[in-house]
């Protein structure tokens, strides 16, 4: 087989595993925006390749040449709205009870203005040209990418889902990997070169090797088990007495949850707690996740926190002890992270949470909800 041949193949097989992919992850999941992303992502990746059939047609024989016309601008579009959607798929994946940010949104427009767009509108005899229409928008999409690892890793340790955990190693090794070379090979390599062609190659050979084993492995598997779409269900907050059962280290863990009020130690860690229970830490994370219904550990310690938080807040004999003094008492480092807490679960601000309780003497119901 010939050298153009081959390559012609390898960007039809990446084409079609995208594509493959996208329609299987839509009807896993079809309401699912995160699966949403997945396909955009996958579609954005089969017009790239395209499009680079055009783009790079100066070094690739007539008869395999591909010609879009018309529509170059929007698979450009496509193609480098890549980056900005990985972002937000890390973002919606890894990073619990957060709105993602709207700086970031105008930087990703930014970007896509600044490229296509740019080019056909920005005079070529500017002096900085070059900077603002290929290498700002590069290295915009490496920021994207460096901070869509950010959110993958950052809260890693206090995961309690498995099957996340998998897929946080695999964004790492591979999804941030690809996006930053992508960045680097447009700021580093001359555009016009028969080198930024090979290594546009080299990087559809690398995406169709990533999309045939997510595509094969994950086919045949439950996606929402392995992707981790959608939210669990909150597990009810268990009471004392749930303590009493067959599993001894589950007993052991509501214990220390309920009675010994464990979680309003400052700085408690997942390691610590599994010392106490006396389990490993992974088979601790199984327990808090299966049993208790969290995802993650910081959801567990805030909700035990926010519950004792509650029952002070609504205490008449306390209502002139400061809101900070009861934050600390809880296990809280600051005030500023117990407001952002207590509004996450409450819905309301301390303040307004002590002054609607103690004026009309109900009892608080402030039963957690996992997540």
């Amino acid at each position: 087989m010939s050298t153009p041949l081959f390559l012609l193949a390898i960007d039809v097989a990446t084409i079609v595993c995208a594509m493959l992919l996208g329609a299987r992850v839509l009807a896993s999941q079809p309401r699912s925006r995160n699966a949403l992303l997945i396909a955009l992502i996958a579609f954005d990746m089969a017009c790239g390749v395209l499009l680079g059939r055009q783009d790079y047609g100066y070094w690739i024989p007539p008869a395999f040449r591909v010609d879009v016309g018309g529509w170059a601008w929007v698979l450009d579009i496509a193609r480098n709205l890549t980056p900005g959607l990985f972002m937000l798929l890390c973002f919606n994946l890894f990073v619990e009870q957060r709105r993602f940010p709207r700086w970031l949104l105008i930087l990703v427009a930014v970007q896509l203005c600044l490229d296509e767009p740019g080019r056909a509108i920005i005079p070529q005899t500017w002096r900085y040209v070059h900077f603002a229409t290929q290498t700002a928008p590069a290295l915009l999409q490496m920021l994207f990418g460096g901070i869509a690892l950010y959110w993958t890793v950052i809260e890693w340790q206090d995961d309690l889902v498995e099957a996340r955990r998998s897929v946080r190693v695999a964004t790492l090794a591979v999804g941030g990997g690809l996006n930053v070379a992508s960045g680097l090979s447009q700021v580093l390599i001359d555009q016009a070169s028969h080198a930024n062609y090979l290594a546009h190659e080299m990087l559809a050979a690398a995406n169709l090797a990533i999309l045939a084993f997510v595509l094969f492995r994950v086919i045949g598997e439950d996606a929402n088990r392995v992707l981790d779409f959608e939210s669990a269900p909150g597990a009810a907050m268990p009471r004392p007495q749930a303590a009493i059962g067959p599993d001894p280290t589950l007993a052991r863990l509501i214990v220390l949850l309920e009675e010994e009020h464990i979680c309003q130690n400052e700085g408690l860690s997942l390691a610590q707690l599994a010392a106490r229970v006396g389990l490993p830490e992974y088979r601790l994370r199984k327990l808090i996740h299966e049993q208790l219904g969290y995802r993650n550990f910081n959801a567990l310690l805030h909700d035990y926190r926010i519950r004792e938080a509650c029952r002070q807040l609504s205490d008449p004999a306390l209502r002139r002890t400061p809101i900070l003094t009861i934050a600390l008492s809880v296990g809280y480092a600051s005030i500023n992270t117990f407001s952002r807490g207590f509004r996450e679960i409450m819905g309301m601000t301390p303040s307004a949470w002590r002054e609607a309780r103690l004026d009309t003497s109900e009892t608080p119901d402030v039963a957690g909800t996992g997540e």
